[in-house]
C-alpha cells in the first residue's frame, strides 16, 4: 500500500515564476496560506522549478516545501537529502558553445548545484536590468565563464558541472528558435523560455530525456505516491511535461503559451489568488 493509499494524500508540484511568485519574486499571502493549509492537511508540495537550488530565494526556500525539482526536473532534494541528479554532458556543453559562437548568440548561462555560469552578454543584460547579480544571497553562486579556469588539454564541458543551459539572441537574430531546437537536438530539447519581450529566439536547454515530467514520475515513484495523486500547477510551455506527466494539471490564469488547452483546470491570475483559487478547487486547503 503507498503512503497514499494510506493519508489520502496528494503529492503537488508547483512552478515558482507566474505561479507561486510574481514578476517581482514576491509570494502572495493567498498562497502561503494556502500551502500551510494544505500541508497541514496532509499533502506533500514541492517546488518544481527550471531554476537551480542557487537561484531559489531563501524567503522562497524558507516557507517550509516538501521537496524542491530544481534545474528543469533534473535534479530533486528533500532538505539536504538528494533523490537524484542529472548533468549535461561535457560533449554536449561544448557543441552548444560552438554553436552559439557561430550564430553570435551571446547571452546564454548554464546553471547547475554549484550555481549558474554566465556569459559576458548575460552579465551585461542582468546589469542594464538593475539586478545586483554579483552582491545579495546570490552573489556567491555567480561565475563568469570567462573566468572559469580550464586546465590545459580540456575543455570547459569538462570543467564546470550543469544540468541545464539558457539563452536569448538579439532582437534580430540570424536563427529562428526552430532552427536552433533543430540544430541542438542531438543534445537537448529545447523549449521557450522566460525572454519573449527580449528576443523571439529565446529558450531552455534541457537534456534530453529529463524534464519536469521525468521528475514528477520519478518522485511519485520514490515516495510511494500514484501518478494519479499527483497535481501540477504550472503558467508556461516549461511546464508542459509537468503538467502532461501529473495526474491533474492546472494552468494560472496568466498561462502562456497555450498551456491552458491541455489543463485540466484552469485557475484565476496569480495577481488573483490564483494558487489559494486552485488549492481550493482541488480541496487541498
Amino acid at each position: 500500500m503507498t503512503e497514499s493509499d494510506m493519508t489520502g494524500s496528494k503529492l503537488v508540484f508547483i512552478d515558482i515564476d507566474g505561479t507561486l511568485a510574481d514578476e517581482n519574486h514576491i509570494v502572495p499571502e493567498s498562497a502561503k496560506t494556502a500551502c500551510a493549509r494544505a500541508q497541514a492537511n496532509g499533502h506533500k508540495l514541492f517546488i518544481c522549478t527550471g531554476r537551480s537550488v542557487p537561484k531559489i530565494e531563501r524567503n522562497i526556500l524558507d516557507l517550509g516545501f516538501d521537496g524542491v525539482v530544481s534545474v528543469a526536473g533534473a535534479q530533486a532534494n528533500i532538505g539536504d537529502k538528494l533523490l537524484f541528479q542529472h548533468l549535461v554532458s561535457p560533449e554536449a556543453i561544448d557543441a552548444v558553445m560552438a554553436y552559439f559562437a557561430e550564430h553570435h548568440i551571446e547571452s546564454y548561462q548554464w546553471q547547475g548545484a554549484d550555481g549558474m555560469y554566465i556569459s559576458e552578454g548575460y552579465r551585461r543584460h542582468l546589469e542594464s536590468k538593475g539586478k545586483t547579480w554579483n552582491r545579495g544571497e546570490f552573489a556567491r553562486f555567480w561565475h563568469l565563464l570567462d573566468e572559469v579556469e580550464v586546465p590545459a588539454g580540456s575543455t570547459l564541458g569538462h570543467t564546470i558541472h550543469v544540468s541545464k543551459g539558457s539563452y536569448f539572441t538579439g532582437p534580430e537574430p540570424d536563427t529562428s528558435f526552430e532552427d536552433t531546437q533543430h540544430d541542438l537536438a542531438p543534445w537537448f530539447e529545447l523549449v521557450h523560455g522566460s525572454y519573449d519581450k527580449i528576443s523571439p529566439n529565446n529558450g531552455e536547454l534541457l537534456i534530453n530525456g529529463i524534464d519536469k515530467g521525468t521528475a514528477v514520475r520519478d518522485v511519485a515513484s520514490l515516495l510511494g505516491y500514484a501518478i494519479a495523486d499527483t497535481i501540477a500547477i504550472g503558467d508556461s510551455d516549461n511546464d508542459t511535461a509537468m503538467l502532461k506527466a501529473a495526474g491533474t494539471s492546472v494552468a494560472m490564469g496568466n498561462a502562456i503559451h497555450g498551456i491552458q488547452a491541455f489543463c485540466n483546470i484552469i485557475t484565476t491570475d496569480i495577481r488573483d489568488n490564483g494558487l489559494a483559487n486552485a488549492f481550493k478547487t482541488l480541496g487541498l486547503a
